[in-house]
């Protein structure tokens, strides 16, 4: 029996928009702050070794953000929800209906507040099999 494998979401800070990618870097979630405009766009790639994943979103604007996760090659929007001020949204695949793992390729979590400031943070993981990510916390 193998040890399955788990990966995190890479990111760089410096940028409202910019391009993640799944990385193998094992138990340890990547964490992006959200700061931007009204909208703020992130870009990621799904790898086809790592397609669990888990992505914990915290609204600290003073207004609910939107925030969706929608995959770029088939337009399928996997959730869009609203985060109300101060709380967070714990989104994890197997525990939303999507056991068998996300599709590969590139996905865009994108966060609009409404015409006000997106202030946030992300934190991303991805593993091999659905329990990498169930038990991980951050």
């Amino acid at each position: 029996m193998s040890t399955p494998k788990s990966s995190v979401l890479s990111s760089k800070s410096e940028s409202a928009t910019l391009s993640n990618s799944l990385s193998e870097q094992e138990s340890k979630p990547s964490h992006y702050i959200v700061s931007g405009g009204a909208t703020v766009q992130q870009p990621f790639s799904v790898n086809p070794e790592f397609v669990h994943i888990k992505l914990l979103m915290k609204n600290n604007s003073s207004h609910e953000v939107n925030v969706s996760l929608t995959h770029l090659d088939t337009s399928k929007v996997y959730f869009a929800r609203t985060i109300a001020a101060g709380e967070s949204f714990d989104w994890i695949n197997s525990k939303e209906g999507f056991t068998q793992g996300m599709n590969t390729g590139g996905y865009l979590l994108q966060w609009s507040g409404g015409g006000y400031r997106v202030v946030g943070e992300v934190w991303g993981s991805a593993g091999s099999d659905p329990d990498d990510t169930v038990h991980l916390t951050y």
